[in-house]
Formats: structure tokens, sequence, C-alpha cells
């Protein structure tokens, strides 16, 4: 039985359910008052040598602007580094996951800073609205637009796009996938992506246990396969072998689309979905990142 996405398992509910409640149950946030950070036991744990100095750490508001309602949602993001320096630093623009908040992938955006050595690069990392302290509630366009608005701040810092890196992990395929393909006022120097789904149609199309027209059951889309083909920087994809929540072949058929020059995979035997780092090694892991960053 595949467990892609847990919108898979809420067509069980398409009779009971409209299809703004399905779409709601693609992003299963958790909202917070305050973020711990350290104090919170993530989704992987790294040891002490990958803490960051509290004096690298940014938390600050954006305010996000809906593409489609023009409604306004205070966001929040988190830079690690010197937002004085962003002009000249190595920058790693990071899409979280689906599940709950920042505070859950601060080891994650951890491991990201310390690429090559301690705190090499800078990394910004946003919760989506919806979720952690951030405003409204999430959508496919909400992604899209909360992500930009990242964009756009480290524009703002004098962030170069030659000295700046997307890595995108699951439900953070999907904006960043768009901003790479899309956002022509700037573009990244590469894309690495984590576990990414292909396209909600693929989901529901490849599912065992119900087979539909995914209209009929959701608004999203999420189609990371078609956008793929219109990034033009180098890819580097991540995913596990024994992926029982978005199946290798998702991810294969993404890396498969891509044309936009050099890219490599890395199909990790004995991952299941949030295990690569700690499968690989965080050494291993963050020699692989080094080495297609530098190439």
């Amino acid at each position: 039985m595949k467990n892609i996405f847990i919108l898979t398992i809420a067509i069980f509910g398409l009779m009971a359910c409209k299809k703004v409640n399905l779409d709601q149950l693609a992003f299963p946030s958790e909202k917070l008052d305050a973020y711990q950070l350290e104090g919170y036991e993530g989704e992987i744990v790294v040891p002490d040598a990958y803490d960051i100095p509290e004096s690298k750490i940014n938390l600050f508001s954006l305010n996000s602007v809906d593409s489609n309602t023009g409604e306004v949602f205070k966001i929040y993001a988190l830079y690690i580094g010197d937002t004085a320096t962003i002009s000249t630093d190595t920058v790693i623009l990071y899409t979280h996951g689906q599940a709950k908040h920042m505070d859950n992938y601060w080891s994650r955006a951890k491991l990201l800073a310390n690429i090559s050595s301690k705190n090499q690069y800078g990394v910004l990392m946003m919760d989506y609205r919806g979720f952690g302290m951030s405003e409204g509630e999430s959508s496919e366009q909400g992604l899209f637009d909360d992500v930009e608005v990242c964009i756009d701040w480290l524009k703002d810092k004098g962030a170069q796009p030659q000295n700046t890196f997307y890595y995108a992990y699951s439900l953070g395929c999907i904006p960043a996938i768009e901003m790479a393909a899309h956002k022509t006022d700037f573009t990244p120097a590469k894309l690495m992506i984590e576990s990414p789904l292909a396209s909600v149609e693929n989901l529901t199309q490849s599912s065992t246990l119900i087979n539909v027209d995914s209209k009929f059951v959701t608004t999203l889309e999420f189609n990371n396969a078609e956008t793929i083909k219109d990034v033009n920087v180098p890819l580097l994809w991540f995913h596990g072998r024994e992926d029982t929540y978005i199946e290798l072949s998702n991810g294969q058929l993404v890396y498969d689309n891509h044309n936009g020059g050099y890219k490599e995979a890395h199909i990790i035997d004995g991952s299941d979905h949030t295990e690569i780092p700690t499968t690989l090694g965080f050494e291993t892991y963050l020699q692989i990142l080094e080495d297609f960053i530098k190439k």
C-alpha cells in the first residue's frame, strides 16, 4: 500500500468532504506563539558541532501578498548568517516540508549552514502562511507567493543569483521548482531537491487505493514533473529508495524531465522519506552538497 501524501488517504473521505477540505489536508501545519529552535526536537537530531551562534540567528517577518486576492499575510522567516554581508556571501534558500513549522526543520537548516565548514553559508528558511507564526491558510498559490517574497528580500539585501542556491525538501520542492523555472528576475545558480512529488495527478493515478481523476478530489496540482521542464540550471536530486510517503518513481519522473544541462541523482538505499541525511551520515550528505555547489 502506497502512503504518498496525506491527500491519498483523504480520498477515502471523498463523498463526505468538499474539495477545499481535501486541499487543506495537504498542509498539516501547526500554529505557534513562539519558536524554540534549539529547544525543539525536530525531524532529525544533529550533533552540537552543527549548532549556530545566537548572533547568526535572525528571525523576522515579511508581508506576503496573495496573487489571487490581494490579501496581505504576515509570514515569518529565519536567516542564518550575517544579514549585512548577504551581497558577498553564498546563500541557500531552504524551502521546508509539509509538516508543522520551522522548528521541525531547524536541524536541517543548520546542516546546510555548515556545508564545507562551520557557518560557511547563509541560509534563509520561511514558514509558509498557516505554518508556525505565519498568518493565513496555506494554498498552492500561497506557497509561490510566500517563497517569492523571501527571494525578493534576498534581492533587496544584495544577494547575487550566481551565489544563491535553492534547496527544497518534499512539499518545499513545489515553490522552489516554480521559482527556479519562472521567476525571471532572479535565477539561482543551482537547484537541489529532496524527495519531490511528481504531481497530484500522478499521486491519484498511481495509488493502489483508488484510481480517479485528480480534479475530482482536489484543486491542487503540485505539478513538479511539468514545471521542472522549464528549469535551466543544474539539478541535484535526493530520494530514499524505501520512501513510503512519496515513492521513488515520483522523483525519478521529475529528474528525467529536467533538461537544463548538468544533473545528478542520489538514490539512497535503506532510506525512507525523512531519513536521507541520517542514512547517508551527515558528513557524507554535506560532502555531496559541497561537491555539487562547487562544480
